[in-house]
């Protein structure tokens, strides 16, 4: 695996281009006292503006996670603001779902809930965010474009599987562009990307990118991003060998690749992929033969079976007894169907001329 970096990108200011010139943001602890000052002001208003027969367990985790956030636990706090959520759907509580994930750096999900906040009270008609917050999420939308890093990357062959911190990466758009974001989908397998190149936002520190395709080595990417980073890389990925397996049920058996010797059975071999004539044999036994194609990555198994050899009919010392055998009845037998009948001798009838018809 090589990687390549190459001149910064550019592009139009937005989250699927390059960053926006916003103001500079207010320190982080300013900001989180003023977050935690605004949901506890709007606590009272969200048990208000609750329909009947809300969830009471919502309120009570709204409260809970709106104390931890006062003591700065900020996972903690996700968590409770996340469980009221789920039993009570509202902008309030997914604004203050991002507000903790941006006081923990996770800038990508913590855009994607304040982005969620202002459509839930779009829906809403304007009824559950009051204005402050509207412009906070707003403004913080802004501030976070200005953070997140943008990688171009070119990834050769194409169509690798990407995750970035064991999570596969979201697709968003783009201006003509293939454009994912990373850090929003929950921890999963690698996705399948099909550009050959693409940009990829995510936060800014310390990432590890994995990229997988079948036959290819996985080409793993420790790397650091700086806020508003724009880098282009190129990706790499090496080509597998193919792992033959040779065995053979004749012990001493020599195994022969494209007329190479390689020695006797078992072999283990790593071979480019493509197609291979193999060859096994061993004296006193008919040669195994095959034609193999490997794949990158892939393990062939191949298991040659010998069979002896059968002795030729004109090597056997029985043949040549049986023939001479054989030769020696068809001889007599000959004589004996074509030799001319006996002729018996005439009889003569003595002195007193007497003769017998013997017929």
């Amino acid at each position: 695996m090589r990687t390549h970096p190459t001149r910064a990108l550019r592009g139009p200011g937005s989250l699927t281009g390059g960053p926006v010139r916003c103001p500079a943001a207010r320190p982080l602890r300013r900001v989180a006292a003023t977050g935690i000052a605004l949901g506890l002001a709007l606590l009272h208003a969200l048990a208000h503006a609750a329909p009947p027969g809300d969830s009471p367990g919502a309120r009570a985790a709204f409260v809970e996670g709106t104390a931890l956030a006062r003591d700065a636990k900020w996972a903690e706090a996700l968590a409770a603001f996340e469980r009221a959520a789920q039993l009570k759907p509202h902008a309030v509580a997914t604004y203050n779902i991002g507000f903790c994930e941006r006081a923990l750096g996770r800038y990508t999900r913590a855009r994607a809930r304040f982005a969620a906040a202002l459509e839930e009270n779009d829906r809403a008609g304007r009824r559950q965010l009051p204005a402050s917050l509207v412009a906070d999420s707003t403004a913080f939308l802004r501030e976070i474009d200005g953070l997140l890093a943008r990688v171009r990357f070119t990834v050769r062959p194409a169509g690798a599987a990407l995750a970035v911190d064991g999570r596969p990466v979201h697709a968003v758009g783009g201006d003509g562009v293939p454009t994912f974001i990373a850090g929003v989908r929950p921890p999963g397998p690698a996705a399948a990307v099909p550009a050959a190149s693409y940009v990829l936002i995510l936060d800014p520190g310390v990432h590890v990118l994995t990229f997988a395709r079948k036959g290819f080595a996985d080409a793993v990417v420790n790397r650091s991003f700086a806020p508003g980073a724009q880098v282009a890389v190129t990706i790499e990925l090496d080509r597998l060998p193919a792992a033959l397996h040779i065995s053979s049920d004749r012990e001493g058996a020599l195994v022969l690749v494209n007329d190479a010797d390689l020695g006797p059975a078992p072999l283990d071999l790593l071979r480019p992929a493509g197609k291979y004539r193999v060859v096994v044999r061993k004296g006193g036994f008919v040669p195994y033969e095959a034609q193999i194609t490997a794949r990158p990555g892939e393990e062939v198994e191949l298991r040659a079976t010998l069979a002896p050899k059968t002795p030729s009919l004109f090597k056997r010392w029985w043949f040549w007894t049986g023939v001479g055998v054989i030769a020696a009845g068809v001889a007599t037998g000959t004589y004996a169907a074509t030799r001319p009948a006996p002729v018996r001798p005439p009889v003569t009838g003595g002195t007193l001329d007497w003769r017998l018809d013997l017929r």
